[in-house]
């Protein structure tokens, strides 16, 4: 059974008063009762209860995370990564699905602020701007995740998104292709728009013309992944894809088996998020890899900066972390490639191409 502040009260024959005010510093206690009390402590191995410290005080020892799809491998890594933070400053997560809704996301914010959590981490949905207001007026310590809302005055953490997409566009041009598919997620989603800008990026700097009709909106999930790539290669010649968010691939994975088309002999594909089953399947799938765990760690260490340093608060920070492409089986030259080589393209295209030099940044970037 767990020790408890009476049997640690017995132990030093004092009163459970007098040991909570060890404890908690609450009141003054001589030099020898608090010996008695501390020896007592460590000889049961007794632990403090935070929760009901902060109960007793009306404080809140509990931080809210925010999530828009738990089921998504890159989020488990990111919420992995705050609730090592949370752990380590003896706080409890509670950890909320808001489904990419911006209504759930207003009634978790609501909900949350009533029971008077101590701080937010949220990855949040297109209205985010709007359903993250209460807090921000509320002046409760926030943390933003993955996407960012510009001029919103608080600590955020995202990925080098647009960079990470130019790596893999430019890496599918160098093999060759000049009729490269995009499979979009979700609209009003800043890593999302990111992800599209590195794409025509790397498409324009290498000379080519951007076809819209290589370009197939999607969403996040699988089903919806299946269906714009399956959108994409019936209304274009598309010799690769790529795929801006991971459920997406797996759904376009789906569509390219279902259809009969061979990966890569007939199509390459490029996902974004290096997920556990990415280096396992065959073809092994080339990916953007993002940093999740440490995007976590370090909003969990953003929020706690704040909740520890509540007389003086700190100037909000904004990070950019590494993304990284790691080239697997999934992608390669096009089966006409030399063809394209020899000034064969498409009509409307050139087989010039001007390329630019990879993308170069640190582990991350901070700035604001």
């Amino acid at each position: 059974m767990a020790v408890t502040i009476k049997d640690v009260a017995k132990r030093a024959g004092v009163s459970i008063a007098t040991v909570s005010n060890v404890i908690n510093g609450s009141r003054h206690v001589s030099a020898e009762l608090e010996e008695k009390v501390r020896r007592a402590i460590a000889e049961l191995g007794y632990q403090p209860n935070p929760l009901g410290r902060a109960l007793r005080k009306g404080e809140a020892y509990t931080v809210a995370l925010l999530l828009p799809d738990r089921s998504n491998s890159f989020f488990a890594q990111v919420a992995w990564g705050v609730e090592e933070q949370v752990r380590r400053y003896g706080y409890a997560l509670i950890t909320c699905n808001t489904d990419e809704d911006p209504e759930l996301e207003a009634f978790y914010v609501s909900s949350l602020l009533n029971r008077r959590v101590a701080g937010f981490i949220v990855a949040p949905t297109s209205l985010g701007r709007e359903t993250l207001a209460p807090i921000v007026h509320q002046r409760v310590p926030l943390v933003v995740v993955d996407r960012v809302i510009d001029g919103l005055p608080v600590d955020q953490v995202f990925s080098d998104n647009e960079g990470g997409a130019y790596l893999a566009t430019q890496h599918l041009i160098r093999l060759g292709h000049r009729r490269i598919g995009l499979l979009v997620g979700i609209s009003g989603i800043s890593s999302i728009q990111d992800r599209i800008r590195g794409y025509k990026r790397a498409i324009e700097e290498s000379g080519l013309t951007l076809d819209e009709r290589l370009i197939a909106p999607g969403c996040s999930q699988i089903e919806e992944g299946a269906a714009a790539a399956e959108y994409l290669l019936a209304r274009s010649d598309a010799t690769a894809i790529f795929s801006t968010n991971n459920m997406m691939t797996l759904g376009a994975l789906r569509s390219l088996k279902k259809l009969g088309i061979k990966c890569p002999d007939d199509v390459s594909l490029v996902g974004f998020d290096d997920s556990e089953w990415a280096s396992v399947i065959t073809p092994g799938l080339t990916v953007v890899a993002q940093q999740a765990y440490e995007m976590g760690f370090l909003a969990g260490a953003l929020l706690f900066r704040r909740l520890t340093r509540k007389q003086e608060a700190p100037k909000p920070r904004t990070i950019k972390l590494r993304t990284t492409l790691i080239t697997r089986e999934s992608t390669a030259k096009p089966r006409k490639v030399s063809e394209v080589a020899s000034g064969e393209a498409p009509a409307g295209q050139t087989t010039e191409l001007g390329l630019a030099s990879p993308v170069k940044s640190r582990r991350f970037r901070e700035g604001g």
